[in-house]
């Protein structure tokens, strides 16, 4: 299985300012895609700060990393210069980016979003990339991601704004993984035990999961009196090589769980499983 690391770059993140959808958004999918996610880190628009980052997280030498924020057109905007400084590359004006940075305004401006273009200045910063590296498209916004290779992994850096990293990982990046890797089929299922405490369901889970170890079964905590009232819920997932083959192996760790918890008293109910390739 490919294995992804993902780092979320910005002050306001840590500041509390924005919550963060970006790592939630990325691990759903890559988990769906096939991949083994983390580690995940997020921190400052400080380079020295997001040189550390990248150093931990390729030290792992994960197949994929993906960054997120610090691509616009401002002075805290620093995540290229950051990788640079750790790739030991320079920061080159690309003919292709500034392409589709203009582009971008074309668009902007005739849907009457802008009166103008951005600042010169501005256009360009979003238009100098890393040595060896190459942009997506960004169908949202006007600074476009980046893709390069790093030794072993690649590694693709993408804007904050959740609108505009989720196209751009629609439109440009889900099409290369899934070129690039053998990606299996995802398929969650689920159910819900009435207990008023987690911890009735400990001993029938833990044995469930010896009989079924490529299967991932976890119960969701909630807060007293949630589980009794709604239930607590108990999710099995896995990516196989099939979806047959991974809703089988779903529907068989949720009727094994079934059989231990009607064993041990415990009232449940089922819920459809949820196939996504």
């Amino acid at each position: 299985m490919p294995t992804c690391s993902l780092l979320a770059i910005g002050n306001e993140l840590l500041n509390g300012e924005i919550r963060d959808l970006n790592l939630h958004t990325l691990s759903q999918r890559l988990t769906r895609l096939g991949f083994h996610v983390g580690p995940a880190v997020i921190t400052r628009d400080i380079p020295e700060s997001i040189v550390s980052s990248l150093t931990f997280l390729l030290a792992g030498a994960p197949d994929v990393l993906i960054c997120s924020g610090g691509l616009g057109p401002t002075e805290d905007d620093l995540t290229l210069q950051a990788l640079t400084r750790y790739l030991g590359r320079d920061l080159v004006p690309s003919a292709e980016a500034r392409l589709l940075v203009e582009a971008q305004y074309d668009q902007l401006m005739k849907a009457g979003y802008l009166e103008h273009r951005g600042p010169e200045a501005a256009r360009d910063k979003m238009a100098c990339l890393p040595e060896g590296s190459r942009p997506l498209p960004n169908p949202v916004g006007t600074a476009p991601g980046v893709c390069l290779q790093a030794q072993d992994t690649v590694i693709y850096v993408l804007p904050g704004v959740p609108a505009e990293l989720d196209a751009i990982f629609a439109t440009s990046i889900v099409p290369e993984l899934r070129q690039r890797y053998a990606l299996g089929f995802w398929a969650q299922g689920a159910l819900r035990v009435f207990v008023d405490d987690e911890a009735e369901v400990a001993l029938p889970l833990t044995t469930v999961s010896a009989r079924h170890p490529d299967v991932y079964l976890k119960s969701l905590a909630q807060p007293f009196p949630a589980a009794g009232r709604e239930g607590l819920r108990i999710i099995a997932s896995i990516n196989a090589s099939t979806i047959m083959l991974a809703r089988q192996k779903v529907n068989d760790a949720l009727a094994d769980l079934g059989l231990a918890l009607d064993a041990a008293g415990l009232r449940f109910a089922y819920e459809e499983d949820v196939p996504v390739q």
